[in-house]
């Protein structure tokens, strides 16, 4: 078996993964029909010695604010096997090549958006955020009008975006970035291909603006049963600057109610909407897990964080790895003057100062669970005095990470 990069002269097989991987409904794929759009993923597949593709994968690299650093990120998807070649080792082996290849990089973080927890919990992968899913009738959304300009100048504009407004969705994202860790800083490719685009259809992308500054964006989609009765506003992505343009994407909303009989948004975990209709029972709240991360270098991830300089600490730290042997062992952090070092011990400690899997250390990491959560939930083992280290090294942070890929 090789692991090597899918040739661009072989896209009908990939696509063809594709749609008996996620979209067998719909039939064998027919390259005659195919939407001939090009993606940004770097493809990869495992070959046997007949050169036939066992196994697929794709990889995407992009940058997520983590612990107020932006750094890059490698973002796992299309993983896919025939049946024919299922339960033979060969996800696990793509899964296996794929670290390898981050690490190659220097890239210390990696996320997916999983089929099935479960099922990456078992290779390392843990989840790293949780969104709302908001369902209202369009009338339930009237609130906004007490507490918003929804005329003159105050009240701004909706307008629809485009590819040339890509230079004004910047301060939108920083914004976004400075409340939700794991935000994702769009690069021009992404924002045309990835958010302006969609797998089978293209969404509206909207925009709301004062005094020539974008402020917020959504990007949405209608759904009905097929008669056209009971269609439903799907928002599958959403930006704001703030709560006052969060509000003003709630007032677009509602103006659809000549159209929708529902407005169903996929909204950062904090949204402020249950207590402010006139009948939360109108409302329906879901609280979902989104996407998992996984730390791909141990040793690296932890050296690249810069702690408060105050926090000076030394604990040895075992993890435990089902798919990546670099990071499975024993080793010593020093943190000292903003800085962690790692050094591997040659003889491990009868017991460790903290013992952690590395989906949870990987949770730790990124901020979504907290060492007591991760301790009552026995997924870290830890003494007193290393809990109240990790606790300064890894405080809570708010993650949303809003983009599939």
């Amino acid at each position: 078996m090789e692991y090597r990069p899918f040739p661009d002269e072989r896209g009908d097989e990939f696509a063809a993964f594709m749609r008996y991987a996620f979209s067998p409904t719909e039939g064998p794929y027919d390259p005659d029909a195919a939407d001939d759009r090009n993606g940004i993923a770097d493809r990869r597949g495992l070959f046997d010695d007949g050169d036939d593709p066992v196994a697929v994968c794709a990889h995407h690299y992009f940058s997520l604010r983590v612990r107020g650093t932006d750094r890059e990120v490698a973002g796992l998807s299309a993983v896919a096997s025939p049946p024919e070649h299922r339960r033979q080792g060969n996800v696990g082996r793509v899964l296996r090549e794929s670290l390898a290849e981050y690490r190659d990089r220097g890239v210390a973080l990696s996320t997916l958006w999983p089929f099935s927890h479960p099922f990456y919990a078992n290779y390392g992968w843990a989840t790293a955020s949780r969104y709302r899913r908001l369902t209202a009738p369009p009338a339930q959304l009237g609130f906004v009008d007490d507490l918003i300009a929804t005329a003159g100048a105050d009240a701004g504009t909706f307008r629809r975006l485009d590819e040339d407004d890509y230079p004004a969705v910047a301060p939108v994202l920083s914004a976004m970035a400075d409340r939700y860790d794991l935000t994702m800083d769009w690069t021009e490719a992404w924002w045309r291909e990835r958010t302006l685009q969609g797998w089978k259809t293209d969404p509206f992308v909207y925009g709301w603006e004062r005094d020539g500054e974008l402020r917020a964006i959504c990007a949405y989609s209608f759904d009905d049963d097929g008669d056209g009765n009971d269609p439903v506003l799907r928002v599958t992505d959403v930006a704001v600057a703030d709560d006052e343009a969060w509000f003003q994407l709630l007032r677009f909303f509602r103006n659809h109610d000549s159209q929708a009989s529902a407005v169903r948004i996929r909204a950062p975990p904090d949204a402020p909407l249950l207590d402010l209709v006139a009948d939360p029972r109108a409302v329906d709240c879901e609280v979902r897990t989104g996407p998992m991360v996984r730390l791909v270098d141990v040793a690296a991830a932890l050296e690249a964080l810069s702690p408060d300089p105050a926090v000076e600490a030394r604990f040895t730290l075992a993890v435990t790895d089902p798919l990546a042997d670099w990071n499975d062992g024993t080793v010593r952090v020093a943190v000292e003057d903003g800085s962690v070092a790692v050094a591997p011990l040659d003889t491990a400690p009868a017991a460790p100062d903290v013992t952690a899997g590395v989906g949870a250390l990987s949770q730790l990491y990124v901020g979504y669970r907290s060492v007591d959560a991760l301790r009552r939930g026995g997924d870290l083992a830890v003494d007193a005095d290393a809990a109240g280290t990790l606790r300064d090294l890894f405080p809570t942070r708010t993650t949303h990470l809003r983009e599939g890929f």
